[in-house]
């Protein structure tokens, strides 16, 4: 009995070591033994960042009409798997190739601007069937080809490239995209009267950026105006796959907008004078024909240009401060006030050369600063 007491004694005398030791082997064999299992196809791995710096994967291509190394700028019917038609002045496409020659398989006779390796855009005429595009052999390795639309006039019914033995195709570096909507002096310019010379090309092309030039002789901003017989204005055409030459045809097949640029430039208004469009006619159809394409591009960065000898200006700018002042600062006036003189027209209206590289001279540090390549 005293021996029993004594032991309760030392317990009572131990009690707060003996209550630690108990809490202590609780949590200890709780956390170890109620804690789950986790197999390893069921462990939550930690997400690593995406390595940005690893480079792309090019998977080579064979040419074809939908080999997707091929980049099409402009506005092309792809409705048909055997043929893809292009429509719009300066349409073209875009790839990089090996071999020592580069053909194009056309379905119809036309002209063509071709660039291989970064030369001068050269005119080529395009016949139906197989046309050779490089002039001489090519060096072993990897080329660069633009191939497309000599003019407003010029479709390409492109049926595919043709390679050489074991060639292959590989993507094109990636550009931003500059989309001019304009008339004559938008689509074609020089000598040749090409599109390649003219400012919009030239100007997209030193800015690095790929270009299309929805655009076309004697075409007026508003509808009911303008220098040709039927008189549509761009504020209706520009929302069709076809250009002028194709507006008897019926029914009428809308643009499916399959692509979105970065920047559009507007450089219309010269041929509304051609009937004599009132300024408010031209403010408000130039409004609704922003506002329009802003619901396409909401991104965009939209540029209205002054006709250069200052016609509608006034109609021009309040309808771009108007869109500017319901929210939208990404709308921007052009004042072209100074740039040419009568000695840099060639027939008035047009800009000759001393007047393109007036206007490159100015639009190039004007869109630079929106031209944010982050490929």
């Amino acid at each position: 009995m005293k021996n029993t007491e004594k032991f309760l004694s030392r317990i009572h005398c131990h009690r707060p070591i003996l209550y630690f030791l108990a809490i202590l082997f609780f949590f200890t064999t709780n956390s170890c033994s109620s804690a789950p299992v986790i197999s390893p196809e069921n462990a939550i791995i930690p997400e690593t960042p995406e390595d940005t710096n690893t480079p792309e994967i090019k998977t080579p291509g064979d040419g074809s009409i939908t080999d997707k190394n091929i980049l099409y700028v402009g506005r092309w019917d792809k409705s048909d798997n055997t043929v893809f038609h292009s429509y719009w002045t300066g349409a073209y496409l875009r790839v990089n190739f090996t071999g020592k020659s580069i053909g194009i398989k056309l379905r119809s006779n036309t002209s063509l601007v071709v660039s291989i390796d970064g030369e001068t855009p050269r005119a080529v005429v395009g016949q139906s069937g197989i046309t050779l595009l490089n002039t001489t052999t090519l060096s072993e390795g990897t080329h660069t080809l633009l191939v497309g639309s000599a003019g407003q006039n010029y479709e390409v019914e492109f049926e595919g490239l043709v390679l050489d033995k074991n060639a292959v195709t590989y993507p094109p570096d990636k550009k931003l995209l500059i989309e001019y909507i304009g008339d004559s002096i938008t689509a074609f310019g020089g000598s040749d009267n090409t599109p390649t010379v003219n400012y919009a090309w030239q100007t997209a092309e030193l800015l690095g950026c790929d270009h299309t030039q929805i655009s076309f002789s004697g075409l007026s901003l508003s509808s009911g105006y303008g220098c040709l017989d039927t008189k549509i204005g761009m504020d209706s055409l520009y929302f069709n796959l076809k250009n002028y030459n194709h507006i008897h045809e019926c029914p009428v097949i809308p643009w499916n907008f399959s692509y979105t640029p970065d920047i559009v430039f507007i450089f219309l208004g010269t041929n509304d004078e051609c009937g004599q469009a009132p300024e408010e006619v031209v403010s408000l159809n130039s409004r609704n024909m922003i506002y329009k394409i802003r619901q396409k591009f909401n991104d965009a960065e939209i540029f209205v240009m002054r006709p250069f000898k200052g016609i509608y200006e006034n109609a021009l700018s309040s309808a771009v401060r108007r869109l500017n002042s319901m929210g939208d600062e990404k709308i921007h006036f052009i004042d072209t006030t100074g740039w040419l003189s009568e000695s840099d027209f060639s027939d008035g209206t047009h800009p000759n050369e001393t007047g393109t590289s007036k206007i490159i001279n100015k639009l190039v540090p004007t869109l630079k600063p929106f031209v944010k390549n982050n490929f």
